[in-house]
């Protein structure tokens, strides 16, 4: 899991370093190692290297020079609608401008005279997060590879047989058999089996048309006519539930 800390104000940006990772050391100790903090000073330094799902949860301090981090959250949500976004912030005069990018949460400063506040929010957000970015190990070109449940758009199968699991920028073989790959990925709500030997992340859905799924990056994924009354039942209940 990324964690991305934004603040122009190196004490207190220090200052959330510290809580995230006593936070973590206290609640997860066993995933500590898989969770990585990085920071920026700026919020353009953020946006000027961000890519969809490069990270998982923002801290984004609201008053900084340059772009604000509200300014930063606009920019960020089009580019990734996904992101979980908290604030950080010593007022509370902005809290509605902050729901309509959809955050999650404020962190209000100093830290240290909030801390059950923080603890509450994390409470909240981390296991969602951590599930989000559970996964699967898959055959490829003779060695295991880990693959993030979020990372995978959908799968299919190719002309060779083998079993191609498509990402935002690229694609895996692994001579997995479908039900093999199929049994692992259904087990998780997020996925839908919406065509023979087809499986797409509902998560990666922009559209959806009478024979056809429509996915951010503008692939085009068949709808079953056998199962597209199930499929689109499923695919309406996955957006409620989020």
């Amino acid at each position: 899991m990324n964690i991305a800390v934004v603040d122009d104000n190196d004490m207190d940006r220090n200052n959330v370093i510290n809580y995230c990772q006593q936070y973590i050391s206290d609640h997860y100790p066993q995933d500590k190692n898989f969770i990585n903090i990085k920071t920026f000073a700026s919020g353009e330094e953020l946006v000027e290297s961000y890519k969809s799902g490069k990270f998982d949860l923002l801290v984004l301090d609201i008053y900084m020079t340059g772009i604000s981090g509200l300014e930063t959250a606009k920019k960020i949500r089009d580019m990734d609608s996904d992101v979980s976004i908290i604030f950080l912030t010593s007022s509370d005069e902005h809290l509605l401008e902050g729901y309509r990018v959809f955050a999650t949460g404020y962190f209000i400063k100093p830290l240290k005279d909030h801390e059950e506040e923080f603890a509450a929010t994390f409470n909240h957000i981390f296991p969602k997060l951590l599930k989000n970015r559970g996964g699967i190990t898959i055959r490829v070109k003779g060695s295991l590879v880990d693959v993030s449940y979020s990372d995978v758009m959908y799968v299919d199968v190719s002309d060779a047989h083998n079993i191609d699991i498509h990402f935002n920028n690229k694609v895996l073989s692994s001579p997995m058999s479908y039900g093999e790959l199929a049994e692992m990925l259904l087990k998780e709500e997020r996925f839908l089996e919406c065509h023979h030997r087809i499986i797409v992340n509902m998560d990666y859905i922009e559209v959806m048309e009478q024979e056809e799924f429509i996915l951010k990056d503008n692939s085009h994924i068949p709808i079953s006519r056998r199962k597209r009354q199930d499929v689109k039942v499923a695919y309406m209940n996955h957006i409620i539930s989020k």
